[in-house]
């Protein structure tokens, strides 16, 4: 399932996602963008919809290095 956390700091690496995000569940795979605004991550983790909607409600709002993350499974499963 796929899961789109927004409002990343300038800085931030695909290590230090899968560091912020390793007390919550083990991240297969993560593709960053950075290519316009605040950069956005997109990472992917075997779960259930229904998991990956809680598991995104509960990373929504949490702060990470003085941001306000913003989570959301995405609509559609694209490839």
């Amino acid at each position: 399932m796929r899961i789109v956390i927004g409002n990343l700091p300038d800085d931030v690496s695909e290590e230090g996602i899968r560091d912020a995000l390793s007390a919550f569940v083990p991240v297969d795979t993560i593709k960053l963008i950075k290519e316009s605004g605040t950069p956005s991550a997109i990472i992917e983790t075997a779960m259930a919809r229904g998991q990956a909607e809680a598991l995104a409600r509960r990373i929504d709002g949490r702060i990470y290095q003085g941001r306000a993350l913003r989570a959301f499974v995405t609509v559609m499963d694209w490839k």
